[in-house]
């Protein structure tokens, strides 16, 4: 009884280093097969990355040009960016006053006598919608690892975090803020680019190579 008994524990372990060894080969053998056919053409971490990192902005813009968040003509500048390098008087008109304290705009506040729709300046997606006491519903876009658009004083958001967006695609409408009561129809425009806010003046005049 013993003998059968060691015979049979022998016979198992056989049994399952053959199956392990087979399936080692075939794996070895279907690596192979596959990097001769595709060679680098197939890379399967690439293919699984968005699975793994739901969170992935887009990394390469398609569109030819950089539009600004509107397309009214009548839609004017209420404030504009605060550039320290610029002469004192265009530094104050730049200035944010609110509670008796003046702040330096880090972008572009626009106005209009009516209400307008706003648009995404470039493909994108939506990292984070949140509402501001003082600026009022904010929505943020996320165009690439280095560039992030926000916009602030929105009404009637009509997107979601996680949408992916294309250019010119309606994402809300102006709004009211705390900052000025100059109308009840405005938005509060911001660019940062890596990791700088810049002057939406210059942003929308900027190659998109040189955003990428």
């Amino acid at each position: 009884m013993k003998t059968k008994l060691k015979l049979k524990r022998w016979a198992s372990t056989i049994i399952y280093l053959s199956i392990v060894s087979i399936v080692f080969v075939s794996m070895v053998f279907i690596n192979n097969v596959m990097d001769q056919k595709y060679g680098d053409s197939l890379n399967l971490s690439y293919i699984l990355k968005d699975f793994i990192d739901n969170d992935t902005p887009v990394t390469s813009m398609t569109s030819s040009t950089i539009i600004k968040p509107f397309d009214k003509e009548n839609v004017t500048v209420d404030i504009d960016f605060y550039d320290k390098d610029s002469d004192e008087t265009s530094q104050q008109k730049s200035l944010i006053l609110y509670e008796n304290t003046y702040m330096p705009n880090t972008g572009i506040l626009y106005t209009s006598d009516e209400k307008f729709d706003v648009l995404t300046t470039l493909e994108g997606k939506v990292t984070k919608i949140s509402t501001d006491e003082l600026l009022g519903n904010v929505i943020e876009i996320t165009h690439s690892s280095s560039l992030v658009t926000t916009y602030y004083s929105i009404d009637n958001i009509c997107v979601k975090e996680g949408q992916s967006l294309k250019q010119g695609d309606i994402i809300g409408t102006s709004g009211k803020n705390n900052i000025s009561s100059t109308s009840d129809n405005m938005i509060l425009f911001e660019v940062s680019l890596n990791g700088n806010n810049i002057d939406p003046e210059n942003y929308y005049q900027m190659k998109l190579e040189d955003l990428n």
